[in-house]
């Protein structure tokens, strides 16, 4: 069904279709096409047939839709999409979908999360239809010691969707924020799990900040959203779009947690605020202190220590050093 829907969304976001146009371009019967247009009454689209022009489309929703998001993607690479009003998080979501059998790639959003997770167990606060809370459920077509690449290669696609879509340009933190100015804007949640007959799977939260006008407590000071930089208001359903495009064009076009990792290590090399830096490093233990070096072909973090030996991390919190 949504699959069909985001085709007839595409014919009347290009003007009104009379039923036999639209029952000839789906290759569909009038009754099919009753029920796919009232799914997408259902999601919030505002429809009316002309008794001259046909079927109109009147307004979107300003909510997330598994149809407008699908609508908008050119990259055709996920199985499905789902869009949830309220869940406890999307991560969880994934998780439970991926130990039942359900097959990825798909993608799952909702609109208010009441126990979003960050990394370390913390939580990602998510104010009710202001930002983007969305998980997929992956079995990247990759050798699994590959797998904990898709962290770096989440944080390009997601500042290039950014990029695309606000005119913005913003800073890749080691190893799963983006930042604008040293505010954050999205994190990055990876975890797996495992099915009986289908094997592992790895899920990939990302949460970015959109519409919000401001934050609570401590927040306030260290977060930042696409309105609260430019002071505009930006579609969520766009912006879903064009994130997964960019994750379906470097994962499954380009390759790039195989052939075409290198070529994300260089740009997301040049946009790190981490590299060339003096940091602070908490990975589970003592903190460590090193001059950030570079990114080594996995994407962990090369920290030069103070004896001048180099060490590699996979995982861990950053804090910058003042110069």
């Amino acid at each position: 069904m949504i699959h069909t829907a985001a085709r007839l969304l595409q014919i009347l976001r290009n003007g009104p279709a009379h039923p036999s146009e639209i029952c000839s371009q789906l290759g569909s019967n009038p009754a099919r096409v009753f029920d796919i247009i009232e799914f997408l009454k259902r999601e919030g689209f505002d429809l009316v047939q002309h008794p001259l022009l046909g079927w109109m489309l009147q307004a979107e929703p300003e909510g997330l839709s598994s149809a407008g998001i699908l609508c908008g993607m050119k990259v055709d690479w996920l199985n499905e999409i789902s869009t949830l009003p309220t869940t406890p998080s999307t991560n969880i979501e994934a998780l439970n979908l991926g130990s039942r059998g359900a097959l990825p790639p798909l993608a799952v959003f909702a609109e208010h999360q009441t126990s979003g997770r960050g990394r370390f167990g913390r939580s990602w606060d998510s104010a009710s239809g202001e930002g983007i809370a969305m998980s997929l459920l992956l079995r990247p077509d990759s050798p699994q010691r590959h797998w904990p690449r898709l962290t770096t290669l989440a944080a390009l696609a997601v500042a290039e969707a950014i990029r695309r879509c606000a005119g913005i340009d913003v800073q890749i933190k080691w190893p799963n924020d983006v930042t604008h100015r040293g505010r954050k804007l999205a994190g990055i949640l990876a975890e797996t799990g495992t099915h009986p007959e289908h094997g592992p799977f790895v899920v990939l939260g990302i949460g970015i900040n959109v519409n919000q006008s401001g934050f609570p407590g401590a927040l306030a000071e260290t977060a930042a959203s696409l309105k609260s930089i430019t002071g505009s208001h930006f579609s969520r359903t766009s912006l879903a779009s064009i994130l997964l495009d960019e994750i379906g064009r470097w994962l499954v076009e380009k390759n790039g947690l195989c052939n075409g990792f290198s070529d994300i290590l260089e740009i997301v090399s040049r946009r790190s605020s981490t590299l060339g830096n003096t940091v602070a490093l908490h990975s589970g233990g003592i903190p460590v202190e090193g001059y950030a070096e570079e990114l080594d072909p996995d994407g962990c973090l090369r920290l030069r220590l103070p004896d001048g030996t180099i060490k590699s991390f996979s995982a861990g919190d950053v804090t910058l050093r003042p110069r």
